[in-house]
């Protein structure tokens, strides 16, 4: 009996189980070729109008819209286009005056591919995630999620609060974000060191948030007059806003006395004085006295300034001048002292420009003189008859005979004999011998006679030249 062959089982290409998959994966999900484009976030300003984008892409794909429709993240249906019954707006609070498509119409034949849905009329119940879907045939359901934000930009101002010196932390400054979404951001700048003190309450919109920035330090008469600056921050301003504010602190006198010199002298006329004044507010009203208790009958009091006719003993006094607001009071003293003579006025400068100038001409003259001296010395030693042990006599003066002089060129020309000099006697100093090389060298500028000068001139025994020809008278 024959047998059956049993064949091996059949074994399925590696490949065909992933493309079975790809293929179920297609069929479950529809095709690919479509998809839904929307922004992630859109802002918009409370009270504008605003729109949300919604494109289904690719716009020349081979599907057909059936439906498209806009729903929040609740469920509740806020827009929905169908071509055959057109645009409607089943929820009441967003009805058609409010929100519309902007591509659509009530043609019932019109494929819609742009979807996006504009809002008027922005209310803070509007914010909120909103879902655009497409109904396609036969690719099916496609959507995308855009969340919607309400912001308000919010209205600023700054003011100072006026307050009265005192020892204790305290506003000065008051800033005001009224209205905001989100709430805003205040920040102070200012060098007085002071801190910011935040709070923030319901604005007058549902909502908006008001934020109260105070600015406070221990006031006191430095910070009256200073500005600081308010910033405000926001993501609906393109910069911050700043706002300047200048401090008011209300604070009594701080008095000076002014016009007195230290040179009021007796019979001196129209002297003055003057009560300096800085206030907040200002003084309304001058007293001015003496310590003595004694107003002398020259001075006459006009306001703030005490006039001085005719100095005499009596103004030899201290005047105290107070000073009065609604504060309180403040009060200076200015000690006079009367001299008999007028005070001479006294200028440093010229003094010691002086004193300067007359040390530098003394020594320049004492300079002169000793150059003077030294060089008078040095020719002294120079000439013949005015070296050591030398005398007077007109026999000893040498060369410098006129016989010697010979002229020629124009100008007197000299020559010394070069025949050695008898030797001096020992003991020459370091001073002699610089005198002789200083001679040696005045002799190489002299120009030496010709050779027939030469031969023609005879040795005189007190060491002159004397001409064999020359006739002397």
């Amino acid at each position: 009996m024959a047998r059956a062959a049993v064949l091996p089982p059949t074994r399925l290409p590696p490949t065909l189980p992933l493309l079975s998959l790809l293929l179920l994966l297609l069929r479950e999900t529809g095709a690919q070729d479509v998809w839904v484009r929307v922004l992630p976030e859109v802002r918009g300003r409370l009270g504008d109008t605003v729109e949300l984008p919604c494109h289904l892409l690719p716009p020349t794909s081979n599907v057909r819209v059936s439906q498209v429709t806009w729903q929040r993240l609740d469920s509740a249906t806020v827009a929905a286009f169908h071509p055959s019954f057109g645009v409607q707006f089943p929820n009441p609070p967003f009805n058609k005056e409010r929100l519309s498509f902007v591509r659509a119409t009530q043609d019932t034949n019109m494929d819609l591919r742009d979807a996006t849905l504009a809002f008027r009329g922005l209310m803070v119940e509007d914010e909120g995630n909103y879902t655009c879907e497409f109904a396609t045939f036969p690719n099916g359901t496609r959507r995308g999620v855009t969340w919607l934000r309400v912001i308000a930009q919010p209205e600023n101002h700054a003011e100072a609060q006026e307050v009265t010196v005192a020892q204790e932390p305290m506003p000065v400054a008051r800033c005001v974000a009224e209205g905001g979404r989100p709430p805003a951001r205040i920040t102070w700048i200012s060098s007085l060191g002071g801190e910011a003190r935040d709070t923030q309450e319901s604005g007058l919109q549902v909502g908006t948030v008001t934020v109260v920035s105070r600015y406070t330090l221990v006031p006191d008469s430095r910070v009256d007059g200073v500005k600081v600056m308010c910033r405000v921050e926001h993501e609906s301003l393109e910069e911050p806003v700043l706002l300047p504010v200048t401090l008011s602190v209300r604070y009594p006198p701080e008095v000076s006395i002014s016009g007195y010199d230290d040179n009021w002298y007796l019979g001196r006329t129209e002297a003055t004085l003057t009560c300096d004044v800085r206030s907040n507010p200002g003084p309304t009203g001058y007293d001015w006295s003496t310590t003595s208790g004694v107003f002398p009958t020259s001075v006459v009091v006009q306001g703030p300034q005490l006039l001085v006719h005719s100095v005499d003993r009596l103004v030899n006094t201290t005047f105290i001048c107070t000073a009065t607001n609604a504060v309180g009071t403040g009060r200076a003293e200015q000690v006079i002292f009367v001299r008999d003579t007028p005070q001479a006025s006294r200028n440093v400068g010229p003094l010691v420009g002086g004193v300067v100038g007359g040390t530098f001409l003394v020594l320049l003259l004492a300079g002169g003189a000793l150059a003077f001296v030294l060089l008078r010395g040095r020719r002294k030693r120079k000439s013949p008859g005015g070296g050591e042990g030398g005398g007077n006599d007109d026999d000893d003066r040498g060369s410098y005979d006129v016989k010697t002089q010979m002229f020629g060129n124009g100008g007197p020309v000299f020559w010394r004999s070069t025949a050695p000099e008898p030797v001096k006697a020992d003991g020459r100093g370091e001073e002699e011998e610089e005198e002789e090389e200083e001679e040696k060298a005045e002799e190489g500028l002299m120009l030496p006679p010709s050779g027939s000068l030469k031969d023609d001139m005879e040795s005189h025994l007190d060491g002159s030249l004397i001409s064999r020809r020359a006739v002397y008278v």
